[in-house]
């Protein structure tokens, strides 16, 4: 403020002695000295103004500059704080949804997953001990449990044998869903009806193949009056998925007919297969090939349902009466 003062003092001086040197002269030698002496002290004012205003503006502009760094001086400890404050927050756990029972549910195995995985690995040792508790006791041992898990499982070897059951339906469920995405997405030809159904039964039966020997034993276990209605359920779940992929969409007597015929056809090829003896199972294939074009041919009719009904039957007859045969539960004591 005193620099600016300063040179507004001068810029007034300045007025005047510009007046005074404007203004008409006698041309007497003392006032032509007057006049010079008056002309410098002029130019030094002028200069001396100058320089004040120059320290002037650069004095503001260092105050400004300094008042700005000590501004963002206290303002920068401010921002690591907030953002260390923000990183710790997000790393805090949050106890409220861990304290909370059960809300962990990804992290938590259930009762059904447990038994799951103990069949799973029980598996692996029915070759060795048949479809008993044994491989279930064998297959909990595995997995670092005790033999005792077995009593987890009430209806015993039927659970194991419903468990393997189930893990080949969805196995051949994601190979169907996967066929028929190829074909939509145009990356396979769609297969014709009795060549997709033959495929399917035969890719489904052939997982019988590891545990063949003791498979007899396994389909007694499911005829089992407290067995049959699981069996039955798994089967027609099977069917209505290879029907549907095959790209059956009948709404009429011909959705059940195709089913049952279905049915009985999965379950003869099932008896053939398990007294075939020929190379890579090549007589059971060929009766499912005869057999699948007669399902395709099949009309519907109320005679055919009466004849694919009574087929069905006689089918689940004779499969009660060989697996009577086989396990010796036919025999006279």
């Amino acid at each position: 403020m005193a620099a600016l003062l300063r040179a507004l003092r001068g810029g007034r001086t300045l007025r005047a002695l510009g007046s005074v040197l404007a203004a008409p002269t006698p041309s007497h030698p003392q006032c032509a000295n007057l006049r010079k002496g008056f002309h410098c002290a002029a130019v030094r004012l002028q200069d001396e103004s100058k320089f004040d205003k120059t320290s002037s503006t650069g004095s503001s502009s260092t105050s400004t500059s300094s008042h700005a760094h000590d501004h963002s001086e206290q303002d920068t400890p401010e921002a690591p704080q907030q953002a260390s404050a923000a990183a710790e927050e997000g790393s805090r756990p949050n106890t409220s949804y861990q304290d909370q029972s059960g809300e962990q549910e990804e992290e938590y195995e259930t009762e059904e997953q447990l038994q799951a995985r103990i069949l799973t690995a029980a598996l692996e040792f029915v070759p060795l001990y048949g479809w008993s508790t044994e491989s279930i006791a064998a297959g909990a041992e595995t997995i670092g449990l005790s033999s005792a898990s077995t009593g987890m499982f009430d209806n015993g070897a039927g659970e194991l044998v419903l468990h393997f059951i189930v893990q080949c339906n969805s196995q051949l469920t994601e190979n169907l869903a996967e066929q028929h995405n190829q074909v939509q997405l145009g990356q396979a030809e769609k297969k014709k009806t009795a060549a997709f159904l033959r495929d399917a039964v035969e890719t489904r039966l052939r997982m019988h193949i590891p545990y063949i020997e003791s498979w007899p034993q396994a389909m007694s276990i499911l005829l089992l009056p407290h067995n049959i209605p699981d069996s039955l359920k798994h089967l027609s779940s099977l069917v209505d998925d290879i029907w549907y992929y095959a790209g059956d969409r009948s709404t009429d007597m011909n959705w059940y007919t195709k089913r049952a015929a279905l049915t009985g056809i999965f379950n003869t090829t099932e008896l053939v297969m398990i007294q075939d003896s020929s190379p890579d199972f090549q007589d059971t294939w060929a009766f499912l090939q005869n057999r699948i074009q007669d399902v395709v041919n099949m009309a519907g009719t109320a005679k055919e349902v009466q004849s694919t009904g009574e087929a069905v039957v006689q089918g689940l007859m004779g499969a009660a009466l060989t697996l009577k045969n086989l396990t010796g539960l036919n025999q006279r004591r």
